[in-house]
């Protein structure tokens, strides 16, 4: 089925229903003027946090610093596995909703970047190479199915708690707003593309000429996945040791198990997939 096809199928027909469809939204004009709208109430509320800045410490900012930079390293590869996303599918609907995607991610890369330049974090995105593991997996995954599940229904749920609310709450917490405002910018964005992730694996599960071999595709995945998500995104990680040694988490453990129980959350949205195989954190 050319939905969760592993190859480029060129179709003979579309559906006229889905040339009309936009996802979430009624036309890409819809698109545009919501988010011009809200990058300019961003900018407004970011320019009067802005003038605190002289008031974070150095303590902070280099607390803060690898988990600023990996995740805007992060959104500009996103970008990239999204473009993956929109080639392994013909249904115009999806490919609709997934270029509003990709845009969204540019622009987070766009808005965070200025963040770390203002609060003058660093001058390039830069990661250990051991970092790009999660991004090479998923970038190596064949089908429409295992993309969309593997980028957004556990890379970017998983981020949301531990890279996006962490920063968000951190930043309020010591005073930080207009990193904070950044942040909250783009979980408006990641809610839709996670929502959307969840709904059209449910999709693919529920209408796949084989719908058993569909979900152990998930299964599989997940026991190789969330290992990787875990070493990087948890309690060994750089983030999570810069953190914790700043004071700013109370614990590494914590940190990373609070993460996991949201990707749980998410999980547990799509109504065809069996329990998890995997045990989760050791």
């Amino acid at each position: 089925m050319s939905f969760v096809s592993n190859v480029n199928v060129i179709p003979r027909h579309i559906p006229g229903e889905e040339l009309r469809t936009f996802g979430t939204l009624e036309s890409y004009e819809d698109y545009i003027v919501n988010q011009a709208r809200d990058t300019t109430e961003l900018l407004l509320k970011y320019r009067a946090a802005k003038v605190h800045d002289p008031e974070l410490s150095t303590e902070y900012r280099n607390a803060m610093r690898p988990i600023m930079v990996t995740t805007c390293w992060g959104e500009a590869q996103t970008a990239a596995q999204v473009a993956q996303i929109i080639g392994k599918t013909n249904r115009p609907s999806v490919q609709y909703f997934y270029t509003t995607h990709a845009i969204d991610e540019t622009r987070h890369t766009q808005i965070e970047w200025r963040r770390i330049r203002d609060l003058d974090l660093a001058d390039s995105l830069d990661v250990p190479y051991e970092q790009t593991e999660l991004f090479r997996f998923v970038n190596g995954l064949p089908t429409f199915l295992e993309i969309v599940f593997g980028q957004v229904c556990t890379l970017e749920a998983y981020s949301a708690h531990v890279l996006f609310n962490s920063i968000s709450d951190l930043a309020r917490k010591y005073g930080d707003l207009a990193t904070a405002v950044t942040y909250d910018h783009v979980m408006h964005d990641e809610v839709r593309h996670i929502a959307t992730g969840l709904r059209l694996v449910d999709e693919a599960i529920e209408t796949a000429d084989d719908p058993e071999e569909a979900k152990f595709r998930i299964l599989d995945l997940e026991e190789r996945l969330l290992p990787i998500a875990i070493r990087k995104l948890g309690r060994d990680s750089a983030i999570a040791g810069s953190l914790y040694e700043a004071g700013m988490i109370e614990s590494r453990a914590r940190f990373e198990e609070d993460g996991f129980r949201q990707y749980c959350v998410f999980r547990a949205k799509i109504k065809n997939l069996p329990p998890m195989r995997f045990k989760g954190p050791a």
